[in-house]
């Protein structure tokens, strides 16, 4: 596990996306669980451009984005990037606090999303650590703190 200054220097900067990346999506047998974000607000048109741009050059291109729709206030069925649309879409009533990102491989890995409105402190807590998808107790007990809670992904 990285040391606190390491996971810092990984979190990017207040003008980008808030998100660490701990696996390299292209590889298919890590972890689906690739990452978490904080993004700022609740509008996942003005926040997943950041998102994007966070993404590696050198991994495969993202194609697509599932999203948790009570995570978010809006709805875009895609969402303009600097050089192309991106398709997006939800689960009905799905509350897992997950994207799922589909690439131009067409493999999907999962990023967790932390609640904007969660404390500093709290957030810089789940950044730093390893979240799990299916409920790591730890980002529960923060989320539950902030109105919310770590789902399961629902096929």
């Amino acid at each position: 596990m990285a040391s606190p200054s390491e996971q810092d220097s990984r979190l990017q900067s207040s003008t980008t996306a808030r998100v660490v990346f701990d696996a390299d999506p292209a590889d298919r047998s890590a972890d689906p669980l690739v990452g978490r974000w904080w993004p700022r607000t609740r509008s996942l048109i003005e926040e997943l451009p950041a998102l994007v741009d966070a993404w590696s050059p050198d991994s495969t291109r993202i194609q697509r984005v599932l999203y948790s729709p009570p995570d978010w206030d809006d709805r875009p069925r895609s969402v303009p990037l600097s050089s192309r649309w991106l398709k997006t879409g939800s689960f009905p009533r799905d509350d897992t606090h997950l994207l799922t990102i589909t690439l131009a491989n067409r493999s999907e890995c999962l990023v967790t999303v932390i609640p904007p409105a969660t404390t500093d402190a709290a957030a810089r807590r789940l950044l730093a650590g390893r979240t799990q998808a299916r409920g790591d107790e730890t980002a529960s007990r923060g989320w539950d703190n902030e109105g919310g809670a770590v789902g399961t992904r629902r096929s």
